[in-house]
């Protein structure tokens, strides 16, 4: 789901909500509204086309609405985490997390020459600012079943600055490494990485695309720090079969994705849900509400949802439905079904009969962001698959990568072995490990 909503926060969205958008006569939900409250769907679940009433009703059969998803969420999860994570995470401000993520982004930029494993003055500084929080955080952050703040019921207004925030103490145990290994420190970069990687598995079983897409930045960044690792003089054989199992602890846990489409279409009724209330307005910047309100084009714009707003929904709803019932495929078995959404919604733009809200705010980049996770989960099972053959026990068959569906391709040599990444969006070099002696 596309949220052009996210960087405002929920008191921002209030706000809005009362603010700028034209509530119905027939709205439920009324001036005092908070954003949560259109997680319940009062305006939806009245609708009678039976293309909308009969799918949200076999969704709330297998307790797929918003509430419930946020409760099965809440259920999976051990509640005597949820206040020492949020007090945790809590009270950073977005702006300097996005400066602290923009102005770090180079240290782990494979176009740099040698660098790799930078540790100079503005790392050692961004390493210093979030050490202590870095300590701190492998206590807290990486309790099992721990409860992150999703906020499920605030739809596309819920804040995701937290996502930004364990991104950024993955950098700092990235960095940390660095520093150990510049002082011959190799154990102690391993554990590191580890704890960096360990971050990404967390957000991994969070069912939301800010959390899932910060777990993917943050193993790619660690794949490069690992590339530098390797070629360190100190590496060790039985720091090679330390990577090797902290990898086959992601692959084992790695989650289909069922859970995540589950909670994107909660995020996308919600959506949906403050339309139909009138309050289309509210899901726009203040800057974007102004300029299209000078020009005339909100008011025309309003209107075409509004009118198409059923079939719109309805539309949606046969989307997700085929999205969340072939989720637990790999990528390439269901991108068929994923291109033909996009050439339905084609379709519809030609036929001057598109689906406004379902094409250009929910499913818009719905198969970019399904092709940016299956690249995270087939990097990282090469990755594993390269490291298992270094170690000397290779996979008896190899895996098909799950994006290309073709087997992963790997190289032995006599003094190191080549994994290649062909296929996978991006341009990603190879991956060549040494053959180290056995300690």
């Amino acid at each position: 789901m596309l949220h052009p909503c996210v960087p405002l926060v929920a008191t921002m969205a209030v706000a809005l909500l009362a603010g700028c958008g034209q509530q119905s006569s027939t709205d439920p939900y009324g001036a005092n509204s908070t954003v949560e409250d259109f997680s319940e769907l009062r305006l939806s679940l009245t609708v009678n086309d039976p293309r909308v009433k009969n799918e949200l009703e076999r969704l709330q059969a297998e307790q797929s609405l918003p509430l419930q998803v946020a409760q099965a969420y809440r259920d999976r999860t051990d509640e005597a985490t949820e206040q020492q994570v949020a007090r945790f995470l809590e009270g950073r401000n977005p702006s300097h997390i996005d400066e602290a993520l923009t102005e770090s982004d180079r240290f782990w930029n494979l176009n740099s020459p040698g660098r790799e494993l930078l540790i100079e003055s503005q790392g050692r500084e961004f390493l210093k600012d979030w050490n202590v929080a870095r300590t701190a955080a492998r206590n807290v952050l990486l309790q099992p079943k721990a409860r992150f703040p999703i906020q499920l019921e605030a739809g596309c207004f819920a804040d995701p600055t937290w996502t930004g925030t364990m991104h950024c103490l993955a950098r700092a145990e990235l960095l940390e490494a660095a520093d150990q290994a510049s002082g011959d420190n190799l154990s102690e970069a391993v554990t590191a990485v580890a704890y960096a990687l360990a971050y990404a598995d967390q957000l991994n079983q969070v069912p939301m695309l800010a959390a899932r897409n910060a777990a993917a930045a943050i193993r790619e960044e660690a794949f490069i720090t690992i590339r530098g690792l390797l070629k360190h003089p100190k590496m060790s054989a039985s720091q090679l079969r330390t990577l090797e199992t902290v990898l086959q602890q992601t692959i084992q846990a790695w989650p289909d994705d069922t859970e995540l489409w589950k909670a994107d279409r909660a995020y996308g009724l919600h959506f949906l849900e403050v339309v139909r209330s009138g309050n289309f307005a509210s899901l726009l910047t203040r800057e974007e509400y102004n300029a299209m309100k000078e020009s005339g084009e909100l008011d025309m714009l309003q209107t075409r949802i509004m009118r198409q707003l059923t079939m719109d929904q309805a539309f949606y709803l046969d989307a997700m439905k085929s999205i969340v019932e072939t989720a637990n495929r790999p990528y390439y078995d269901r991108v068929a079904g994923l291109n033909a959404i996009v050439d339905a919604l084609n379709v519809a733009k030609d036929a001057d009969q598109f689906p406004v809200i379902s094409g250009d705010f929910l499913l818009g980049d719905m198969l970019a962001q399904h092709a940016k996770l299956s690249k995270d989960k087939s990097r990282t099972m090469i990755w594993l698959a390269a490291l298992q053959t270094v170690n000397g026990h290779p996979p008896q068959e190899m895996p098909n990568v799950d994006f290309s569906g073709k087997p992963i391709e790997i190289e032995e040599q006599p003094n190191q072995i080549v994994a290649k990444f062909d296929g996978i969006p991006g341009d990603i070099p190879p991956l060549v490990i040494p053959k180290l002696a056995r300690d």
